[in-house]
């Protein structure tokens, strides 16, 4: 039975009714508050999973599932559940019931088809639950499971699909997941995970580095377009191709101890270095070439990376560039403590 009283649930619902009331986009036809309270703690309740030492875990992924007839609501509701105030009270929230998180809580919006088994019973609503990475999303490990004896049987590294690993470092802008290993030949770099066409609805490309939207205009990492660069890994190196987003791409290297700069223009891109700087509007990325993938910057983990050490460090809160995104004070107070 749902404990509705519990303080972290309690957050949750808070935030996401206010956030509701607050959205032009967003409505409780799309999203009713207590069935999301609700199915986060059946999925709680259902998706335990024994691993080393008898540790109980649980998937880090939340995926919203949501009708393709509202594909317009992707954005906004991206924007919602990746949201410190909901990731990390819903982090809090696991871990005061002693359950373990392999790897940080993310979220991805998923669109299903009408006739969907999925949302049979939703009402149109969208509807949450807890899974395991796919083994096409963006994740540097696998989580082998038996999902019969609900148990974790191993953490193993994904075999990088290339013959070299770069690794990308935020230095000051807001992103998903932070220090991010390129492990394939395309990796597409902005501003939000999912893409679409502003006037059709269609699906155009999934970035894999991924910058938040904040609320402030003048936040560093909405000068990231949405569709703003691409790194191919191509006859054995990093080439940095710009995408025609809004701000330039460029850039800045060290040669004999001083910085160059080098703007990335045309189609061929510019072959990245070891230590390389890659401004993205004025957001800043640090590019490095790593030997091997360290279970330790990711493997339990217990937060959002730079969007929760803001929460924990107690600096200015910034939210996600929606309306909907409105804390009321007795969230903030909780999320402060």
């Amino acid at each position: 039975m749902v404990d509705f009283s519990n303080k972290y649930l309690t957050t949750i619902e808070d935030f996401l009714t206010e956030s509701i009331k607050h959205s032009s986009v967003i409505s409780f036809d799309d999203l009713d508050v207590k069935e999301i309270v609700f199915q986060i703690s059946e999925e709680v309740r259902l998706k335990q999973f024994r691993w080393a030492d008898n540790t109980v875990c649980v998937p880090n992924v939340v995926r919203i599932l949501l009708l393709e007839s509202k594909a317009d609501k992707v954005e906004e509701l991206e924007m919602l559940f990746n949201a410190p105030a909901f990731t990390k009270t819903l982090t809090d929230y696991l871990q005061s019931n002693n359950f373990h998180l392999i790897l940080p809580i993310r979220t991805e919006v998923e669109l299903v088809s009408k006739g969907s088994s999925r949302l049979i019973y939703s009402a149109g609503r969208c509807l949450l639950t807890l899974d395991w990475p796919l083994p096409e999303e963006a994740e540097n490990v696998d989580v082998v499971i038996d999902d019969v004896k609900k148990k974790v049987l191993q953490v193993q590294e994904r075999k990088p699909q290339i013959s070299l690993i770069g690794r990308l470092t935020a230095l000051n802008a807001d992103v998903y997941q932070n220090n991010y290993f390129i492990t394939k030949e395309i990796t597409y770099i902005g501003r939000l995970r999912i893409v679409r066409d502003s006037e059709t609805g269609k699906f155009l490309r999934r970035n894999d580095f991924v910058f938040a939207q904040l609320e402030d205009p003048e936040a560093t990492g909405n000068s990231v377009s949405r569709q703003h660069a691409k790194i191919e890994f191509c006859d054995n190196a990093f080439v940095l191709i710009d995408q025609g987003g809004a701000n330039p791409t460029i850039i800045e290297r060290k040669i004999l101890g001083a910085p160059n700069v080098i703007t990335v223009t045309g189609t061929k891109g510019i072959n990245l270095a070891d230590g390389d700087t890659i401004i993205l509007g004025s957001a800043k990325v640090r590019f490095n070439f790593v030997e091997s993938i360290d279970k330790n910057t990711f493997v339990l983990q217990q937060n959002q990376d730079l969007l929760a050490k803001k929460l924990e460090r107690g600096l200015p809160k910034q939210t996600f560039k929606i309306s909907a995104l409105y804390l009321p004070e007795e969230i903030k107070q909780l999320n402060e403590e």
